[in-house]
């Protein structure tokens, strides 16, 4: 009977240690969830902040780039009324001297000058790979002006 009381204590015991070890086993399993649901929660909010701040700055580029006609900036070397907005992959075409074309004159006294403009708003901002290409056409003297008629009377 004393040996089976022992017994009985011995598995008591026994189990005892198991469920501690294994409580404690799930508190820090719980508590390393915890910080990994933490670090997510921060990783996410890191992220949304990261993608509100580039669009914030995406949208402050496309602002600037068709309000800038109407900055100092801009107007202090262009007349607004002569810039045509293209947004890609140059920003402006600049027809330099049309609001000041004259039927009478024409081109003697204020001759017209096609400027192609790109507007930069950003601190690190410089040409992409394609407006250095057509920096360098511009450049080469590689520019020309075509006129195309369509007949459009065989279209039937």
């Amino acid at each position: 009977m004393e040996s089976d009381i022992i017994g009985i204590l011995i598995w008591a015991i026994i189990v005892t240690i198991t469920l501690g070890i294994l409580t404690l086993l799930v508190i820090r399993l719980r508590q390393k969830h915890g910080q990994d649901i933490q670090l997510m929660k921060d990783s996410i909010k890191q992220e949304r902040k990261d993608a509100v701040d580039r669009s914030r700055n995406s949208l402050k580029g496309i602002l600037g780039e068709q309000m800038s006609p109407l900055l100092p900036e801009f107007y202090s070397k262009y007349e607004p009324s002569d810039a045509r907005f293209l947004g890609s992959p140059i920003d402006y075409v600049i027809f330099k001297n049309m609001s000041k074309f004259d039927k009478k004159t024409k081109d003697e006294e204020n001759p017209i000058e096609i400027v192609l403009l790109d507007v930069k708003t950003g601190k690190s901002a410089k040409l992409d790979d394609l407006q250095i290409s057509i920096k360098n056409a511009i450049d080469g003297g590689r520019i020309s002006f075509d006129v195309i008629k369509p007949n459009i009377e065989n279209l039937d």
